[in-house]
């Protein structure tokens, strides 16, 4: 009886293992580097005298890096003006 109910512990901890690794795979880890690129668009948009605060939220916002696209795609064509 005792060795069925650490047993059972035993397979609830692999699944919280799993539900951490899950999470720290798909929403820690895309935060922190999401974190260092809205800091890069910030800094970069400031050096080229772009709106820093909306381009931050531009990228915040938009999902699955699309916003860092539309930024470079944006920051090439407007350094290809001047």
């Amino acid at each position: 009886m005792i060795f069925q109910l650490f047993s059972m512990f035993s397979i609830y901890s692999d699944l919280y293992f799993l539900i951490a690794l899950l999470l720290l795979t798909f929403i820690i880890i895309p935060f922190i580097v999401l974190t260092f690129v809205a800091i890069w668009v910030y800094r970069d948009a400031k050096n080229k005298d772009l709106n820093a605060v909306v381009w931050v939220l531009v990228v915040w916002i938009t999902p699955f890096f699309i916003g860092v696209i539309i930024y470079m795609i944006n920051c090439n064509r407007s350094t290809s003006d001047d």
